[in-house]
């Protein structure tokens, strides 16, 4: 759906991760893989700043080990090796289905802007870039986004994309999408791209509800 992610790869073993990260290009990040768990690091299943093979094998230890203490029913599938990217503004983005008006999309910025001050737009799905430029710049916080305080302005017009893409996506999936939460989406400087980090879909078929 154009949706900008990280490059990443799924590792089944240590010795996969490691070769991923050697061709991914430290630093990396290791994150747990399991339908089961869908916070990662509410379980002490991601680990940052992994910049050479012994830490790549360290981390995936420190992340089985969690995972086996604290989700010991979940089913784990490998690791997910992803290049740890920096030096953006983090914003999150996502969809919840209303039960009047469909899919509908929220943005806003990562970190106490959500949680603290519930600085967020919400706008009804699909619509187009200049619609999601307008929602964008349309929070509080927008001047963070436009270069405040001697920040190099962020990729507003990649965000701007990927929040479109974003609606599309929803309106096409249908009813059985439950809600979408990017989070965080890395706004890199002007002319750099916007990139999601990590993504939790919900769906839920006609009798019963998944993940």
């Amino acid at each position: 759906m154009g949706i900008a992610i990280a490059p990443e790869r799924a590792a089944t073993t240590v010795e996969e991760a490691v070769v991923a990260a050697n061709e991914i290009g430290y630093p990396v990040v290791l994150k747990i893989l399991s339908p089961g768990i869908l916070h990662k690091s509410d379980i002490g299943g991601v680990k940052l700043n992994i910049r050479d093979p012994e830490a790549v094998r360290g981390a995936h230890a420190e992340i089985m080990a969690a995972a086996a203490a604290r989700a010991p029913d979940a089913r784990i599938t490998g690791i997910l090796v992803a290049r740890q990217m920096t030096g953006g503004v983090e914003c999150f983005m996502g969809i919840n289905r209303d039960p009047t008006f469909g899919p509908v999309a929220v943005f806003g910025l990562g970190g106490i802007f959500v949680e603290i001050l519930n600085d967020v737009a919400v706008r009804q799905c699909p619509f187009g870039e200049a619609a999601a430029r307008e929602m964008i710049l349309s929070i509080r916080a927008s001047a963070i986004l436009e270069g405040a305080r001697g920040r190099p302005p962020a990729d507003v017009a990649a965000l701007a994309a990927m929040l479109s893409c974003l609606s599309r996506f929803a309106m096409a999936a249908g009813p059985e999408l439950r809600s979408v939460d990017l989070n965080p989406v890395l706004a890199l400087p002007q002319g750099q791209g916007a990139f999601a980090l990590d993504a939790v879909v919900e769906i839920a078929g006609p009798a019963q509800g998944g993940h």
